[in-house]
């Protein structure tokens, strides 16, 4: 039996999909029953459960042989889903359930760049690695790059597509690489399924190396639109991030990463080549897939 916690996110509905057609026993768990219903149609046991609560885990755990840490208090900022409480708290305390119930593997998905810990998120990811690594489980890490379904479609795509300004902390002009949310679930079934996969740490790389200024010239360039631009300068990232911390540490944390991405100036021009792996998925295709399967608003 595999556990997904976060199964109904971008990259944890598409691991409880192909685990299902598979043939493999799945049992999905998310915080909100409504999202559910997909998995169950496909045949999955489910689970409503949140990471930053516990009474729902060892029942969860009868049973189970893995386990795939998916979810996240990133995207989008939230004021009480935040990093601390699910990536880092919430996770570390599933792993040590995990490790009581005898599981034979916890896979648990961090992010590129987490060995620097150059921010709030990066030390939370990799405290949670750390913990991993030491709780006598049978561990994987993927450290996957920016996922292309959460930061161009949710935080460019969706604001463009409904009239609305796009945000960009800083100037958006920074090269990043960037991954898909497919490519990631497909390595999360391999590394399930591969013996060879267990005690590493899997750095995940997309083969586009792009600016967020180029990623929504593609999308405006799909949905034949042009949106209108709002950037925050770094010193008022600076400040928002030092007053919206003790409030809202989500958007903090958000902050963080952005003046972390500005500053380092993005990421060096061949960070695919240092990769474990190298997913095919262009964002030039998730974009089109994607506006493909929505009708602009307004749209008749």
């Amino acid at each position: 039996m595999h556990l997904i916690v976060g199964a109904t996110g971008e990259v944890g509905r598409r691991v409880v999909r192909a685990l299902l057609q598979a043939g493999e026993p799945v049992r999905a768990v998310s915080r909100d029953p409504a999202r559910l219903g997909d998995a169950a149609r496909r045949g999955a046991e489910t689970v409503v459960g949140d990471l930053r609560r516990s009474d729902w885990q060892e029942a969860a755990l009868a049973g189970v042989e893995r386990v795939v840490i998916a979810s996240h208090g990133l995207v989008p900022p939230s004021r009480s889903n935040t990093a601390k409480a699910v990536d880092g708290v919430g996770a570390r305390r599933l792993i040590d359930a995990a490790a009581k119930a005898g599981v034979r593997q916890v896979l648990f998905i961090s992010l590129a760049g987490a060995e620097r810990e150059a921010t709030a998120f990066a030390r939370i990811k990799r405290t949670t690695e750390r913990h991993l690594e030491a709780s006598g489980v049978p561990w994987t890490v993927l450290r996957p790059t920016v996922f292309a379904e959460n930061h161009a479609l949710l935080l460019m795509g969706e604001p463009l597509r409904a009239g609305k300004p796009v945000q960009f902390f800083g100037s958006g002009a920074v090269k990043i690489n960037w991954i898909s949310a497919s490519d990631v679930a497909d390595d999360v079934v391999w590394s399930l399924q591969d013996t060879s996969a267990l005690g590493s740490v899997r750095e995940l790389r997309g083969r586009d190396h792009l600016s967020r200024l180029d990623v929504l010239a593609l999308l405006e360039r799909e949905l034949g639109v042009s949106a209108k631009r709002h950037h925050l300068p770094l010193g008022a990232m600076t400040l928002m991030r030092m007053l919206t911390r003790p409030f809202h540490p989500g958007l903090a944390t958000l902050l963080d990463m952005a003046l972390d991405e500005e500053r380092r100036g993005g990421d060096p021009p061949d960070e695919h080549e240092r990769a474990t792996w190298v997913g095919p998925t262009r964002v030039e295709h998730v974009v089109q897939h994607w506006v493909a399967a929505v009708q602009p608003l307004g749209a008749s």
